[in-house]
Parts: structure tokens; C-alpha cells; sequence
């Protein structure tokens, strides 16, 4: 009896998955949404309402509740999606890759099946997302250039009823991508319950102290370790931010999906899949967004694990599978719902055998991921992140030097407790598990190599027309475009060179196109801004097969739409050995002290040295015999602080200039600027302690000790953002500075150490006000309290090497 209850299921499944003839298929319309964790919607246990439309659509259809991308960054896990491959297999890894030709992706399938399958999908213009099997829409540039989500609504209002044809429709959502500005209206529907009501005057205190953060979070892109440091405490208003982000994606989008299905009478015949390219790291691990916007190789649960949910004909009702499934397994899912057969090389395996509580056997999930995403460096290019999920067991690995790491999912599902030391028997069998792996996998990517190549004519060296070296190319609305021109015939194969933005939003590799005259766009206002952040452009163009024709480089900017370029940030951190790097550190900063010796020589004449010199001496002159009766050594001493107070503040504009020439010459390096200078004050200060004390007293040397801790923690605390730790020489010397001038001619008292300390504040705040005002920079409380810390280290340290007596 019970092997016939059984055999009943099975027919009614096998009924139910293929609910239409081949003349009468549902369509299918599958939304992935970027950067979109399952576990801050409601259908996924959250208990915050941000998703009343997705839930509703969700409660129709089966909710997959532990679902996996592929990777970490956008395309590995979209053409995972949409090909059934996994990110090793699909080879589609970097920048400028795209798959062969021969990869049968779904949409191939689809339209082999006799579905529309027109590309309204945004990112299929650059080279990654090439040969994805869409049918060109002739208005797709016109719907794209209007921004927002038009294109699919309007296609599914004009075009999803002029054909008896089912339709394949796949769109990606992106505004939920940094930056986290979801506007007023969503932002306070959740920023109350993490600052607390707008009548609590704490809760002015806690949205002041977070105020910069909030900021860099709700404007920048990119997002890397050690730009602005993040509290624990910050985790609520980080949530409340993109919980927002995700309430008005549900409401103007998913809400107004769901209106516009309703409106053309296609909501009961249509399967609806909605998943992710991969998830989001909200300060789990000490970051905001992932692998491509804080360019770290990471693999945490919180950026692979995604949502994925299936509703439609075909697909049951109120159902949850906690069953681990990957996105490979959406493509052979829906082929089977609308009654086509996948082909050989999908190595997914479908889910409605999940949906209708079958089991299946279970299969490792395994993960890759470059070190940068889409951003990666060319050094980066070279590393990689694996993972593999056996069971509830999670090794990472890395190809760097990291040590891998393994978590027990059951038990630690945050992966806080690293038990790699702790389970060796484990580690080596998933060790092993992801060498079989690594081994076995085959990239299918288009290699342009073996392509034939239209070889130019001539012998000319190719010149760049446009644009000119130094232009600046202005936002002229939604019809903008980027317009490259350089000579030679206009259908021969051409390599691009590029080399793009500065900090963490460079960028530089190569690519190869079959036009002279290509073009960009169009852009709308929000994405041409996110372009802005890759300034300057440079690159260099030659005939495919003849590099000896190569152009020479030009360099051209994009201009905010908003008139103003926005400044990158600018860190990059990598391990070198601290005697090689001080002795780069020392070459560059000699050659760093030649350029601003030549830069001086250009734009300051003999005359205009003469003429300040001149006026100053008259200055000088007329000032001096009232500056003269406080005594020539205090003036002195007042006026070397002052004029050191005065460089520090007009350094600030053009630091991040001043802090780029230096990196151009002494590389990573320059991160050890700050430890280098107070080391060499240590030993000077150990050396003058010395010879004070002359060892006849063990308190002073105690008191030394506890100060060298105290610079080091903080060295190392700001290890990650190498400019901050030039603030424990900046403040700590200000204060001394003011210190001397006070008490240039008797005993410094612990009154002057306090108001010297005070002043060295308040000097720091108005720094740090300076920055509020200008483009790009921020009022970081951090950095007030930084350099309060510093000046009271050097201070005391002022103190105990010269006893309170000025030498």
C-alpha cells in the first residue's frame, strides 16, 4: 500500500511540473536582484516589515531557505544563473571575460523552445556578459536611457501581449547596490529603533556620532577595509540603511510588478523566480558591502547565501525547502516546469522534486571567488577564495598565504569559531574535496586568442582623435554617451589598454573590440556618477597582432552631473618585508622631495620668491617691536608653532594630492611613513630618558615602556588606514610645540600640560571642520578623539624625557 501512495506521489508530481502542453507554456520572468540577503525579508523569518510584496508573492510559491550563489561578485553568480555552470566551469572569473559561444545558456534553451527572449538586461553591453543568448530589443536603449526600471515594465505593457508566444523576460535589479540612499521616506521607517525617537535629545547625540559614517555609507561605492572605522554599535543604523534600501525596492518595484501583471492578465500564467547574484556583508566581519566594493576575497555566509524563491504554474503553494540548494539549480528547475529538457552540460539539478517534500542525495556546494571582484587588481587577478559546504561543515581556503578556515554551520552559523586547528580530519577531507574540484572543472570561456582578426592596413602609429589628452567630458543628460575615435579602418580589431582610477577604484587590464569609433551608454544621472568615481582614464590603443603601432597615452575625465567630480578613496594594503619596504619608503620620499622641488621651480619665479621674502622682512620689520618686549626666545617659539599650526591646516585641501605623489613613488609603502618617523622619535626619546635618568631610577624607564605600548597598540589599531597614524606625530608634535612656547623660559606646571592639551583639541576640531566642508571628506569624530590621544602621548612623553625642564 505504501509503494503505491508513493507511485501516486510521483505521477502527480510528474503531473504537476509539466502543467502545459508545448504550444500552451507559461512564461517565465526571473529577477535577481544585486547584493540581496534572505535574511532580512519577511518570508525568511524577519521581523522587520521591509518586504510586504515579496512576502505576498512568496506565500504562493516555494521559498528555498538555505539558497547559494556561486561566488561573491555579481558575474560569476549571474551567468551561474543563467547557465547552470559553476564559477570555475563558466570561467568567467575577472573583468573582460565572456563564455564560448557554444555554452547553451537559458535563455538559449528558452528560445529554442519557442519563447521571446528579448535583452532588456543592462549589463550585456560590457564584455562579461557577452553571448548570454538574448534577442536584441529594438527600444532598449531608449527604455535604459530613462533609468529606473522602465524597460521592463514597458516591455511587459507593450510587448508581452502581441504574440501568442510565451516570453522569457531577465532582469537585474541594481539599486540595492551601494551606496545604502534609499531617501528620507524609507530611511525613518527603520533609523528611529537605531538612533531612537527624534524627541530624545540621545538620539541627536547618536545620529551626530554617526553622522560621517552615515555619510561615506550613503555615498560611496566602494567600501574598503579601514576608510572610516565601524563601531559594533554602528550594525543598527547599517541594517536600518539598507532595510530601507530593500522597503522601497519592494514597494516602487516589486509592488508595481505585481500592478503591472495584474493590469495585462498575465499574473496566474507566468513563473516567477526570484533570487540574487549574491549577498551582502553588513559588519558580520567588520565590513560594509562585498567582494568587489571592499576588494577582499571572502566567502562568509552572509555574501553567498542568497534568497530563492520559485512561484507560477507548476509550482506549489506555502512551501519552504530547508534543504541546501545553489543557483546552478534554478536553469534545469525551470526547463522542467515549462516542459523542455536541459542540456547535457547543466550541472544543476532541479528542485521540484525539493517542492514536493522528496529527498534527494546530498551534494557538496562549492564556492570561488577573486581576491578584488570586478575590481580586482592585476595582483589580485591571481588570487583566489574556494570554499566547499559538506554536511554542515564550511572550509575556506585561499591560494595566498591565509590560513584556511572551517566553521560548523550547525552550531555557528555566523562563522565566528574558526575550528580549522580543531578538526583536522575534517579540514583535510574538504581540503581534498575542493583539490578534486579545482582539478576537475573546465572554463568555457570565449578565447579571443583563436578568433579571427581583421588586420589593419598600414604602417602608421594609431592616434587617438578623441578624446584629447586632458579633456573633461560633462554629463549632458540621459542621452549621454562615451564616444572613443582614433584612426584606422573602422572595422578592423583593435586592443585597448586602460588604466582607471586611483586607490581602491583603479582599475587596468585590456580588451579587445572591432570598431575605431566605439561607444558608451547610454548613462543615466546615477550610474553616470558611479563612473565618476573611476577618474582619471587613461588609455592606449593598438591594431590587434601590430603593438609597434601603439598610440601614445591620453588621459580624460568624466564630470559629475552634479558638477563635481567625487574623490576616491585611497587605500591599498599589501604584505612586504619591513626592510624592503623602508628602504622603497626612503627612495621615494627622496624622489617625492625632487618632484616638489622641480614643481616649486615651475610655478614659483625668482621674482615672486623676492617679492614674499620682501614683504615678509617688511612685516617682520614693522612687528617686531612690539612682538620684541615678550622676549625674542618666546616670539621665536610662538611663532614656530603657529606657522606649524598654519601648514597643518593648509595641508588639508591637498593632502589626498600630496599623500598620492608620495604613493606614486614609494608604493605600499608609504604605509609605514607614520610608524618609521615615531619609531626614530622612540629611540631618540629612549636615548635623551637615558641619559637623564643614567639609570639610577627604574620609574621612568617603567613609565617609557607603558607609553611605547600605548603608541604601538595604536599603531597597529590604525594599521589598516596608514594616513591616520601620521596623526600620533601631527598632534602629539602640536602639542609639544605649544607646550615650549609656554614655558619657553621656566618649569612647565600641570596646568600648562592641560592647557596646551586643550588647545591641541580644539586645533584638531577645527581640522577636522575644515574637512566637513570640503568634497568628499568627512568630520570624524574618531579622528578628534585620535588626536586628543596623541597629543597627551607626546606630552607626557615631552615630559618624562625632560624632566618638566625645557632643553
Amino acid at each position: 500500500m505504501l509503494r503505491i501512495y508513493r507511485l501516486s506521489l510521483v505521477l502527480f508530481f510528474i503531473w504537476s511540473a509539466h502543467p502545459v502542453t508545448a504550444t500552451d507554456r507559461p512564461n517565465v520572468l526571473v529577477i535577481s536582484v544585486d547584493t540581496f540577503r534572505p535574511d532580512h525579508l519577511g518570508a525568511y523569518g524577519y521581523e522587520r516589515p521591509t518586504s510586504p510584496h515579496i512576502d505576498t508573492i512568496a506565500a504562493g510559491g516555494v521559498v528555498f531557505l538555505n539558497a547559494y550563489t556561486t561566488s561573491a561578485w555579481t558575474t560569476p553568480g549571474l551567468i551561474s544563473l543563467l547557465t547552470s555552470l559553476d564559477a570555475p566551469s563558466h570561467g568567467v572569473d575577472i573583468r573582460g571575460k565572456s563564455i564560448h559561444p557554444n555554452v547553451v545558456t537559458l535563455a538559449d534553451a528558452l528560445r529554442d523552445g519557442g519563447y521571446r527572449a528579448p535583452d532588456i538586461f543592462a549589463l550585456t553591453d560590457i564584455p562579461n556578459f557577452h553571448h548570454m543568448g538574448f534577442e536584441p530589443y529594438p527600444k532598449r536603449s531608449e527604455y535604459i536611457r530613462r533609468g529606473g526600471d522602465e524597460i521592463l515594465f514597458r516591455w511587459l505593457e507593450e510587448e508581452a501581449n502581441r504574440s501568442d508566444a510565451p516570453f522569457f523576460l531577465y532582469y537585474h535589479y541594481r539599486d540595492l547596490h551601494q551606496p545604502y540612499n534609499p531617501g528620507p521616506t524609507y530611511e525613518e521607517l527603520y533609523l528611529e529603533k537605531a538612533f531612537g525617537a527624534a524627541s530624545n535629545p540621545l538620539s541627536w547625540i547618536r545620529r551626530f556620532l554617526a553622522f560621517e559614517k552615515m555619510t561615506l555609507v550613503k555615498r560611496e561605492v566602494m567600501m574598503p577595509r579601514g576608510i572610516i572605522d565601524f563601531a559594533p554599535w554602528d550594525k543598527e543604523w547599517v541594517y536600518a540603511l539598507y532595510d530601507a534600501q530593500i522597503r522601497r525596492m519592494d514597494t516602487e518595484f516589486f509592488g508595481r510588478l505585481r500592478s503591472v501583471l495584474r493590469k495585462i492578465g498575465l499574473g496566474d500564467n507566468t513563473v516567477i523566480v526570484i533570487t540574487a547574484d549574491h549577498g551582502e556583508e553588513l559588519l558580520e566581519h567588520g565590513l560594509v558591502g562585498h567582494v568587489s566594493t571592499f576588494k577582499e576575497g571572502s566567502l562568509s555566509e552572509e555574501l553567498v547565501k542568497i534568497p530563492l524563491i520559485f512561484v507560477g504554474p507548476g509550482v506549489q503553494s506555502g512551501v519552504q525547502v530547508e534543504t541546501r540548494v545553489q543557483v546552478i539549480d534554478a536553469m534545469p528547475t525551470i526547463l522542467e516546469l515549462v516542459g523542455l529538457v536541459p542540456d547535457q552540460s547543466v550541472q544543476g539539478r532541479s528542485l521540484l522534486p525539493l517542492a514536493a517534500g522528496m529527498q534527494r542525495m546530498t551534494l557538496p556546494l562549492f564556492f570561488e571567488s577573486t581576491a578584488g571582484g570586478y575590481t580586482a587588481s592585476l595582483e589580485q587577478y591571481a588570487i583566489r577564495s574556494h570554499s566547499v559546504i559538506s554536511g554542515d561543515w564550511k572550509l575556506i581556503s585561499h591560494t595566498n598565504s591565509r590560513t584556511p578556515t572551517l566553521f560548523d554551520l550547525s552550531t555557528d552559523p555566523l562563522e565566528d569559531h574558526d575550528l580549522y586547528q580543531d578538526e583536522p580530519r575534517i579540514a583535510e577531507r574538504l581540503e581534498l574535496s575542493l583539490q578534486d574540484w579545482a582539478q576537475t572543472s573546465e572554463p568555457r570561456i570565449d578565447d579571443r586568442i583563436h578568433r579571427p582578426q581583421q588586420q589593419l592596413s598600414g604602417t602608421g602609429q594609431t592616434i587617438i582623435e578623441f578624446p584629447q589628452h586632458g579633456d573633461t567630458l560633462e554629463y549632458l543628460g540621459a542621452e549621454q554617451t562615451v564616444h572613443l575615435k582614433w584612426s584606422g579602418e573602422e572595422t578592423a580589431s583593435y586592443k585597448v589598454l586602460y588604466d582607471i582610477g586611483e586607490g581602491v577604484y583603479h582599475l587596468s587590464g585590456q580588451m579587445d573590440l572591432t570598431s575605431n569609433n566605439p561607444s558608451y551608454g547610454p548613462f543615466n544621472a546615477t550610474f553616470w556618477n558611479s563612473v565618476v568615481l573611476y577618474n582619471p582614464f587613461t588609455i592606449r590603443v593598438h591594431p590587434i597582432g601590430q603593438p609597434h603601432l601603439i598610440s601614445d597615452p591620453i588621459t580624460f575625465y568624466l564630470a559629475s552631473s552634479e558638477g563635481g567630480s567625487l574623490a576616491p578613496a585611497q587605500i591599498l594594503i599589501v604584505t612586504k618585508s619591513i626592510a624592503t619596504e623602508i628602504a622603497t619608503l626612503a627612495a621615494g620620499t627622496i624622489l617625492a622631495l625632487v618632484d616638489l622641488t622641480v614643481w616649486i621651480q615651475q610655478h614659483l619665479s625668482a621674482a615672486d620668491v623676492t617679492a614674499w621674502a620682501l614683504l615678509l622682512a617688511i612685516v617682520g620689520a614693522l612687528a617686531w617691536p612690539r612682538l620684541a618686549r615678550f622676549g625674542e626666545r618666546r616670539v621665536r617659539a610662538w611663532l614656530l608653532a603657529l606657522v606649524y599650526i598654519g601648514v597643518v591646516y593648509a595641508t588639508i585641501p591637498i593632502f589626498p594630492q600630496l599623500w598620492h605623489g608620495l604613493r606614486i613613488h614609494t608604493g605600499d609603502s608609504i604605509r609605514h611613513t607614520g610608524s618609521v618617523i615615531i619609531g626614530a622619535i622612540a629611540i631618540w626619546s629612549a636615548w635623551r630618558l637615558h641619559k637623564r635618568v643614567q639609570g639610577k631610577q627604574v620609574g621612568p624607564y617603567l613609565l617609557y615602556a607603558i607609553l611605547l605600548v600605548a603608541y604601538i597598540a595604536l599603531l597597529i589599531r590604525f594599521g589598516q588606514f596608514p594616513a591616520e597614524r601620521l596623526h600620533l606625530l601631527e598632534y602629539g608634535f602640536m602639542g609639544v610645540l605649544l607646550l615650549r612656547a609656554r614655558t619657553i623660559d621656566r618649569p612647565a606646571r600641570v596646568q600648562d600640560f592641560v592647557i596646551c592639551w586643550g588647545l591641541t583639541v580644539l586645533i584638531g576640531c577645527g581640522d577636522e571642520t575644515i574637512q566637513w566642508v570640503l568634497p568628499q571628506r568627512y568630520f570624524e569624530l574618531k579622528d578628534v578623539g585620535l588626536n586628543a590621544v596623541s597629543c597627551a602621548l607626546g606630552l607626557c612623553l615631552s615630559r618624562l624625557v625632560t624632566g618638566g625642564q625645557q632643553q
